[in-house]
């Protein structure tokens, strides 16, 4: 078995080892030509785009004057015998950077908000119960970040994750989570509503995207930039097709994207593949107006998915763009590995629900309801043999 398991690996150790040098080799490439890649040479492209270059430099702007929230929220699952408990906090983090000393920080609700339990008895499914998880999270904090608009006047507010709900938690319209999806929605919509009211930018932070439209956008247009000759020369041995094939946005950039550089940003409504009458059409047009980049933060992490309401009226995207990514580097320099905002870090380590929390809550149901772990736990919990 020991021998079986060692060919293994050292197959597994050859395909990584052509995956790194095929990225290392393609990426060595395109920092040489990043630079003369016009979008509006592909006019299937420029559709997506109101910007011509690939890669735009970002200069970071003095913080001084400005305030700007983070947002985040936590969400612990437990399923037991005769129901499911979900517990979820969403907390916002507020810096306001008035002087070189460093900023005054206020916390909505407060600095450490007790978690929201919900109990559900319902008959659902496991798709549907992992749906109506994440929508109870997603609600949480879409709360707190309507909550902070009303209280603070804030110049950036950053949330963790994405500024649109993930096709997956869609649930089928006789479901008995639609309802919850609906409320979603209509905070959705509030949101949007506010924050372009309150003249607030709404920036969403995604640390681990997988997707791959960059990626997709390479596919299409390197066929056509190798014509030429001299980076047809230096593309030379590299199969970048099938890197192409296995790679996602973030991995792929980060092979030549260097600090303080971003993409074009194009329409998150381009990354849509749901069908048109699949989510109502105010959605669908504000989904027009989130705008997405991809941001190199720190030398040695992978570039961040940055997404920012902008609607089309407003004077220029790629200027309130730059803007809002131009606050954002300087508060994600606290560590060359590490490119995170600081003001999502201290809503993270403040929303998460940790695992003795979890189970201090659960001990005190067991003493205010009298029951006994043997009769709430599920079979498989309780197992004395360790199994």
């Amino acid at each position: 078995m020991d021998k079986n398991l060692d060919r293994m690996l050292s197959l597994l150790v050859e395909e990584i080892e052509r995956i790194e040098s095929t990225r290392s080799r393609f990426g060595s490439v395109l920092r040489e030509i990043k630079g003369e890649i016009e979008l509006n040479r592909f006019p299937l492209l420029a559709k997506s785009t109101d910007e011509f270059d690939f890669i735009k430099s970002i200069q970071p702007t003095p913080l001084s004057g400005l305030r700007i929230a983070g947002v985040d929220g936590g969400l612990v699952r437990r399923r037991f015998r005769s129901m499911d408990l979900l517990l979820t906090r969403g907390v916002a983090v507020v810096f306001s950077f008035q002087s070189s000393e460093g900023p005054t920080v206020d916390f909505y609700p407060d600095a450490f908000p007790e978690p929201t339990v919900r109990p559900i008895m319902l008959t659902l499914s496991s798709t549907e119960l992992d749906q109506l998880a994440s929508l109870e999270r997603i609600a949480t904090e879409l709360r707190v970040t309507l909550a902070v608009l009303e209280e603070f006047h804030t110049d950036l507010i950053l949330i963790d994750g994405s500024l649109f709900y993930h096709p997956k938690d869609r649930p089928p319209s006789g479901s008995l989570v639609y309802e919850k999806y609906e409320q979603v929605l209509a905070l959705y919509r509030q949101l949007y509503s506010t924050a372009t009211k309150k003249k607030t930018t709404l920036v969403g932070i995604v640390k681990d995207s997988r997707s791959a439209r960059i990626v997709n956008m390479l596919g299409d247009v390197l066929p056509h930039i190798i014509r030429k000759p001299s980076v047809f020369d230096k593309m030379h041995g590299i199969d970048y097709r099938w890197l192409l094939k296995i790679s996602r946005d973030c991995d792929l950039l980060d092979t030549f994207l260097e600090e303080a550089e971003r993409t074009f940003a194009f329409r998150y409504s381009v990354e849509f593949t749901q069908t048109p009458n699949s989510v109502p059409k105010d959605l669908t047009d504000w989904a027009s107006s989130i705008w997405v980049t991809y941001l190199k933060t720190a030398r040695d992490d992978l570039p961040l998915r940055v997404e920012i309401l902008v609607k089309d009226n407003e004077v220029n995207v790629s200027s309130k763009i730059d803007k809002a990514l131009a606050a954002i580097l300087p508060l994600s320099w606290q560590h060359p590995e590490y490119g995170i905002p600081s003001p999502i870090l201290e809503a993270d380590a403040r929303a998460k629900i940790s695992l003795n929390e979890t189970q201090l809550i659960i001990d005190r149901l067991m003493a205010l309801s009298g029951l006994t772990y043997a009769t709430l736990e599920k079979r498989r919990s309780r197992n004395p043999f360790g199994g």
